[in-house]
This record gives structure tokens, sequence and C-alpha cells, in this order.
């Protein structure tokens, strides 16, 4: 029997000075605050950082005003199956984009979580590049969509759920609303659409919008 860790893959994207991120927000930074070959006890770092920065999940009251924070996310709305979706969308995820993959695959149930792979992850490590407002989030309509299924969360491969121009406070409000958890940043680069098993967990940040994440996944058992 093989070990029980065996099979998994970790699509977490690097934290690493100056990665891409929201407009705006701070540079990633890592500072040295003592060090061994400098004539320290020991190594030390502080991390100064937004917590929407790379692979990370959103809190209720990143939006909305009575959510609640990250601290309190139910760790098993990250524990279990997901589906990864393969949307080969023009622009921003579209109702019919959905449509198209519950038409090839299977309807989408309540509780299930879902992984997007769009376009975005064709782009190498974006993190090292300039950021893309073109990148392609989910619109307000199919946001409702994934709500009106009652998904337990949802994520994407770029560090925002909704489109950068137009939406992104819709999307993110009609999710977070119809308690959809939403995870943002997966590095979906080498993974193909298809039924996964997942590990997902924050940091218990008290009173925080967000939190980075770790997240693991591997193909789920043959039924």
């Amino acid at each position: 029997m093989s070990a029980w860790h065996e099979g998994w893959t970790d699509v977490t994207y690097p934290i690493f000075e100056n990665m891409t991120g929201w407009p705006g927000q701070p540079n990633t930074h890592l500072e040295t605050l003592s060090c061994i070959h400098c004539g320290d006890t020991a190594k030390v770092s502080v991390l100064h950082m937004s917590v929407h920065s790379g692979s990370h999940m959103d809190a209720p009251n990143h939006f909305m005003a009575e959510g609640i924070d990250i601290s309190r996310s139910p760790f098993e709305v990250g524990l279990g199956p997901v589906r990864i979706a393969r949307i080969d969308c023009a622009a921003e995820v579209t109702p019919q984009d959905l449509e198209d993959y519950e038409a090839r695959t299977r309807p989408l149930e309540a509780g299930e979580r879902l992984i997007l792979r769009t376009p975005n992850s064709d782009k190498g490590l974006w993190l090292q590049h300039p950021f893309d407002k073109d990148y392609h989030g989910i619109g307000p309509a199919a946001a409702a969509v994934i709500a009106k299924r009652k998904l337990a969360l949802i994520g994407v491969d770029y560090l925002s759920v909704g489109p950068f121009y137009e939406g992104n406070p819709q999307t993110h409000r009609t999710l977070l609303g119809g308690d959809v958890w939403i995870i943002e940043g997966v590095d979906l680069r080498r993974v193909t659409e298809g039924d996964y098993e997942m590990i997902c967990l924050p940091l218990k940040i008290v009173g925080s919008d967000a939190s980075p994440i770790r997240i693991l996944i591997r193909p789920a058992a043959a039924q």
C-alpha cells in the first residue's frame, strides 16, 4: 500500500520578493531581522505583504460589513472532493461557460467545490509579470449561477475572482453572500480538468479579510 502522502500536487504559488500583487497594494517584502552569518544566534525574518497576495482565501468581511473574518472560516470547506474545470473563455467567465462544462461532465450540485482553470494558467508564472488587468475573472451573472447552485467553494487561477474593470464587487458579494467561499491565485499551470481531492487551509488571522493558503490536490480515486 502506498504511503498516505503520495500522489499529492502542490498548487500553491510561492511567496517571494516583489511578486505581482493587486494594483495599489504594497509590494511583498521579506525583511531579515537577524542573521547567523552576521553573528546573530538565529535567523529571524519578517514578512510584509497584503493578505490578498498569491494563493489566498477571501473571508466574507472582505466585501460584507457584517461578514465573519478569516479566523472563523470552517476548516472543512477546504477539505475533500473538488472539481477542476477547464474554461476556455474569451473574456470573463459566463453562465454559458459553466453550462458547457456541466454538459460535458455532470451537473454541479450543492455543497461541491469547484476551481476554474482559465487561460490565466497558460501565461506561465504570472506572479513575475506586470499585473494583467485583462485577466479572466468570473462575471456577476456566472457568480449568480454558482451561488444558486449553492457550491461550498469556488476557486480561480488569478488574483481575483471577479473581473478587473467591471463587476468585481458584485461578483464577490454574490458569492460571499451566498455562503460560497473563495480561493484565488491557484497554480493550475500543470493541472488538467477532472475530479480531485483537496487540502486547503488558511491561517487563523483574527480580524483579517483574507489569508495565504497552502493548497494540495490529488486525483480522486476511481469509483
